[in-house]
């Protein structure tokens, strides 16, 4: 039964988020170090202080944090181009030096010819983690990454290819060379040089990996039922990150003082969790906690919410992101509500927004983005903003109306998630975009991959479902029982490729990333030997999805 909680978004109050911005964004809080230890110390603290019960855990996790990057370019004239390296790449304070050659199709996705790379540094477009490890194994010595937008800053960013810390299974997969960003006009100038001549080049990179130990904190607020939210935003930060993610930081902070006014009325607790190691440990807090809170999650967590740079500065559109298996008008309706308008799009969680929680069955995943206008967006940043990841993400970036607005909405949804009877969730809009999808896959790829039997069990799981949605008289307990298993699966078939207890790599997301992996693979195009390898994953991809679908199945017909 739907109880009808205690909307509390008229209650934000601006002057305690902007006391926790202050605060937060005072502090360099680089994972492991001093000042981002202080501030999970003002975090447990506040929760203190609104009778919130918490826990400070702590972990030991593997950690890349940059220092310097410079490239020194070897002309006439020598002269030294700003540059920044990329976490985890390779530590080479003393240099490394060679020609340097362009990667010209790496403004072209999908084009990339590694060819002529051995022995040389690349200069390219792309800095995506797969194509790292793929000039890698061509031999390349290392890589200059051009910004593809205008700004004079330049971005920290990251090439680890391994999510959370790494296992002995696959550290071989830790970058073995140095990488660094320069901005446009940085690159342009040196793409401009080589058109007339051969460029000889040095990389220094300055980088520090190792273990270190950090903090997890992690709030309760207890519900009339086991079941629970969780509310996550990393509080690690490049630099002193103001709007990525001190924002994010303050907004659940403040919906654990509201919530905590209200948990009387609160069907579902909810947790708040605030991660260490998403910018230099590739997600390593949200890993960790998914691993040794794996049972929890399985059994109790009904959604994931994730919250990053909320309340910044000219991003007034909102859209939401999820893994549409939720209800969209429970979205659409709730950002309406605080911006005049429905979303104009709903889109996929990418994987950066610490979506470590696929193996778990997790039912709603959701993460809001905020952007400017698009006739404003001219930086080809995340947020849109060109102070992101740079040293320049202050105080004065922070829009708080905005981060009002956009606390508002949160507490809106956790509200609704918190106190509703049966879970928001559609299967049938889930399953007939599935099929969409896989037909896409399917028509881009060879006439050997067979998705016949994945086309089967899907039907036959359409038409169960069908008849879960006819059924009248349900037992709400066992109904969110259900609906969270089949959901759970769902989601990990759509959004991971990997077993249970495993991450996926860090590598760019297509929906069915383990069937995906064919896409555009032909004899044509293949050697038959990759064609083979590509032939024999599917089959593996495919068998996973259907037993699957076949489990989901058994658990519809025993509810029914």
């Amino acid at each position: 039964m739907e109880k009808p909680g205690m909307n509390v978004s008229h209650l934000v109050d601006k002057s305690e988020l902007e006391k926790h911005v202050k605060f937060l964004s005072e502090l360099e809080r680089l994972s492991g170090e001093p000042e981002a230890e202080e501030a999970v110390t003002y975090i447990i603290n506040q929760l203190k202080q609104y009778g919130v019960s918490y826990e400070r855990y702590q972990f030991d996790g593997y950690f890349s944090d940059p220092h310097y990057g410079v490239v020194l370019v070897n002309s006439q004239i020598p002269y030294t181009l700003r540059a920044k390296a990329r976490s985890f790449s390779r530590n080479c304070p003393n240099g490394i030096s060679s020609k340097l050659v362009y990667d010209k199709s790496s403004d072209r996705k999908g084009e990339s010819c590694i060819v002529d790379f051995k022995g040389k540094i690349v200069i390219s477009w792309n800095y995506l983690e797969d194509y790292v490890m793929q000039i890698e194994k061509a031999g390349a010595l290392g890589l200059i990454h051009i910004w593809p937008s205008e700004e004079e800053a330049i971005h920290e960013e990251t090439v680890g290819t391994i999510w959370g810390t790494p296992t002995i299974e696959n550290m071989d997969q830790l970058t073995k060379l140095p990488v660094v960003g320069v901005n446009y006009h940085d690159g342009i100038r040196l793409l401009e040089e080589l058109e007339n001549k051969e460029i000889n080049v040095t990389i220094k990179t300055g980088l520090k990996e190792g273990i270190k130990t950090v903090s997890l904190p992690v709030g309760t607020i207890k519900g009339e039922e086991e079941e629970f939210l969780l509310i996550s935003s990393h509080y690690d930060s490049w630099h002193k990150g103001a709007t990525d993610n001190a924002v994010g930081n303050a907004l659940l902070l403040e919906l654990a003082r509201l919530f905590s006014i209200s948990n009387s009325r609160l069907k579902r607790g909810i947790k708040f969790a605030w991660w260490p190691g998403h910018s230099n440990g590739r997600y390593a807090g949200s890993a960790w906690y998914c691993d040794h809170f794996w049972e929890d999650l399985n059994e109790r967590c009904v959604a994931h919410i994730n919250v990053d740079f909320p309340g910044s500065k000219g991003n007034e559109v909102i859209f939401p992101r999820s893994t549409s298996m939720e209800d969209k008008n429970l979205l659409e309706e709730i950002i309406k509500i605080y911006t005049g308008n429905k979303p104009e799009q709903l889109t996929y969680l990418p994987r950066g927004a610490d979506q470590s929680f696929w193996g778990p069955n997790i039912p709603i995943h959701i993460m809001f983005k905020y952007e400017p206008a698009s006739e404003n967006k001219i930086y080809q940043t995340p947020g849109g903003n060109w102070w992101w990841h740079t040293e320049k993400d202050l105080f004065d970036k922070v829009d708080f109306d905005l981060l009002v607005r956009d606390t508002k909405i949160h507490s809106s949804l956790v509200n609704k998630l918190s106190n509703c009877g049966v879970l928001p969730i559609r299967l049938d809009e889930f399953l007939s975009t599935s099929r969409n999808i896989l037909e896409q896959i399917d028509s881009l790829s060879d006439k050997e991959f067979d998705f016949t039997p994945i086309y089967g069990s899907l039907e036959v799981l359409m038409s169960k479902v069908e008849k879960l949605h006819e059924k009248e008289d349900h037992n709400e307990k066992r109904l969110n029982e259900l609906l969270k298993m089949v959901s759970g699966t769902l989601n990990r078939l759509m959004f991971s490729y990997s077993s249970r207890y495993e991450y996926d790599n860090t590598f760019p997301f297509h929906p069915y990333p383990g069937l995906a992996k064919v896409k555009g693979f032909y004899h044509k195009n293949t050697t038959p030997e990759i064609f083979l390898f590509a032939c024999t994953y599917f089959v593996r991809q495919r068998n996973r999805f259907v037993q699957e679908v076949k489990g989901i199945c058994r658990e519809i017909d025993l509810y029914l």
